[in-house]
């Protein structure tokens, strides 16, 4: 390895040799102290490496015994280097290119938002600029958790808001409360999810509960504010009146703004028999290839399942696409997942324990994502024998005030 290195560094040159003095010529070289490598006699003459610092010395000898040397082929860093320093704009080129692709890696280039159906992209991307997350601005200095945090804290609706750094993009995600609809209550705070009240804070309107009260999914939390009209412009002193003596100011409303947390209960259930027949997958898969045109579908490879039972699953790839047009033939690979039929029985433990496991995964399934959980309990339910019933029941500490869907 560090033989090759040296060889590399140092560089070689591949000469042929050619002359009626070849001998003399080998002898002088070597008298002379330089070393040859891969010495091979052919019919045009003699074929050797040098290294480049002794090559020059090969003219003295050469000259004096009438051989002519040819040179092959060059090897090593010397040449590439010369090479390069012959194409300094296309070296400075790439040398620049290098340094400002590794800045602008280091830097937010694009922000998105996903997630969102009622909480506007907009207003979550100005808000985001006011915390530090705006474009062309040093993605290392910047807390992503933190800004998440500051989001979630500003808007209600939002039961979870996360940022993610991909590359120079970055992606805010955004997890919605489930909003109840109730069109009259439009502009006002209402509970998501029946709950105890633990904590109220109020930023724009009237509260409609305490804290300690056990609230209804839909109820009205906190009311939108009634502000007065304001009073008209002093242009017509006598028009402002008659226009106060005809008509009364109309109120006008600002929408309710507000944190309402408590504590949320949910549950879940589950059954698992003792004994049980079901079919499962074996883990055994075929796949075959084949093209779509149209609606017409020619397998070109296992056309057929090899299996006596199969879930089949079908996947399409385009094979060229421009803009709106697409090429009409696809790519199909079809996979055929064998299946079996497996008779199971399980001791009163381990159903109880897969009764539980799938009790839990339905219970997460209702949780709004990332909220606190306070406890969780599993209780093992009455049954008839043959049959393990688990519920696991979660208390969270969560936001309950949401805008009601108009």
């Amino acid at each position: 390895m560090f033989e090759w290195l040296r060889t590399y560094w140092q560089g070689r040159i591949f000469f042929l040799a050619r002359g009626d003095q070849l001998p003399f010529f080998l002898n002088q070289v070597l008298k002379d102290g330089v070393i040859l490598y891969h010495i091979q006699k052919s019919e045009r003459g003699m074929r050797a490496q040098i290294k480049l610092a002794d090559f020059r010395r090969l003219r003295k000898v050469a000259h004096k015994t009438h051989t002519r040397v040819h040179i092959i082929a060059k090897y090593g860093w010397p040449f590439i280097a010369k090479r390069w320093w012959r194409r300094k704009g296309l070296l400075t080129g790439i040398v620049v290119i290098a340094i400002v692709l590794t800045v602008l890696s280091q830097l937010v280039l694009s922000i998105s938002v996903t997630g969102n159906k009622n909480v506007l992209s907009s207003d979550v991307l100005a808000r985001a600029e006011k915390l530090g997350l705006k474009t062309w601005t040093y993605s290392k200095k910047m807390d992503l958790n933190q800004i998440a945090k500051a989001l979630q804290e500003q808007l209600p609706d939002a039961a979870w808001i996360g940022v993610e750094r991909s590359g120079t993009g970055v992606t805010i995600k955004i997890s919605e409360k489930i909003r109840p609809s109730i069109p009259k209550e439009a502009g006002n705070l209402v509970a998501s999810h029946a709950g105890l009240v633990k904590e109220i804070m109020v930023i724009q309107g009237t509260p409609q509960v305490h804290e300690g009260e056990i609230v209804k999914a839909g109820q009205v939390l906190i009311t939108q504010a009634q502000n007065p009209a304001l009073p008209s412009s002093p242009i017509d002193s006598n028009a402002a009146a008659n226009k106060a003596n005809s008509s009364k100011p109309v109120p006008q409303t600002s929408v309710a703004r507000g944190f309402v947390r408590g504590r949320v209960w949910y549950s879940a259930e589950a059954k698992i028999p003792l004994v049980e027949d079901k079919v499962e997958e074996s883990g055994r898969v075929a796949t075959g290839w084949g093209i779509k045109f149209g609606s017409s579908v020619i397998m070109i490879t296992t056309p057929d399942s090899p299996f006596e039972q199969t879930k089949k699953e079908v996947l399409s790839h385009s094979l060229l696409s421009w803009r709106n047009w697409r090429f009409p033939v696809e790519g199909i690979r079809v996979d055929y997942k064998e299946l079996h039929n497996v008779h199971l029985e399980h001791s009163v433990g381990e159903a109880r324990k897969l009764a539980e496991q799938a009790a839990r995964i339905e219970v997460q399934k209702k949780i709004t994502p990332n909220v606190l959980i306070v406890e969780e309990n599993v209780k093992v339910l009455p049954t008839n024998s043959g049959t393990e019933r688990v519920r696991v029941e979660v208390e969270t500490y969560e936001d309950l005030a949401v805008y009601a869907n108009p």
